[in-house]
């Protein structure tokens, strides 16, 4: 059987202490910075969404969305700071938020991954609500310039579908 993936491209970690865990990755770990986004970009991106258009403004928009941290080549750790009120403690996704699988072509893999049964989302909050992606499959541009699609695993964890297209953040703003 063909395989869908050619890299594990990041894990999506949900933290209490950005600071702390920006300090334990870069300076213990050893993993570069590769860019930050704010919750301006989170906005503008949650408003492609159906879902995503009444999302309250919870945060400044200068607060930090999430930070990439290059691991090695294309492969990265993704960092979310949340509040100590976002944290449920019955909440499984309390640490861990998402992992990411890099594809050659988000239209091909959605196509496979469709006659595989799986249902395909738009964005992760359209996975976390069930909306699955209208027809035709339309790919969502992230801020970070890499087309995107959503998936779950049968326990529901999340699983991000991620096409690096040449102007994407993370090969251009990489140095690589």
């Amino acid at each position: 059987m063909p395989q869908i993936s050619n890299n594990c491209m990041h894990l999506g970690l949900r933290v209490r202490d950005y600071q702390a865990t920006m300090a334990f990755y870069y300076d213990a770990m050893g993993f570069e910075e590769v860019f930050t986004l704010t919750m301006r970009d989170f906005y503008e991106t949650m408003s492609n969404s159906e879902d995503g258009k009444n999302i309250q403004r919870t945060k400044p928009d200068d607060a930090v969305w999430l930070t990439y941290l290059r691991i090695k080549d294309e492969q990265y750790l993704e960092i979310f700071p949340v509040d100590p009120e976002e944290i449920i403690p019955a909440d499984p996704r309390a640490s861990f938020f998402h992992f990411s699988l890099q594809v050659d072509d988000i239209y091909e893999a959605v196509i496979q991954l469709k006659e595989k049964g799986v249902t395909v989302y738009n964005l992760h909050i359209d996975a976390l609500e069930n909306h699955p992606a209208p027809e035709p499959f339309k790919a969502v541009t992230g801020r970070c310039g890499s087309r995107l699609a959503w998936i779950k695993d049968p326990d529901g964890n999340l699983i991000e579908v991620m096409e690096l297209t040449k102007n994407s953040m993370q090969r251009k703003l990489d140095g690589r």
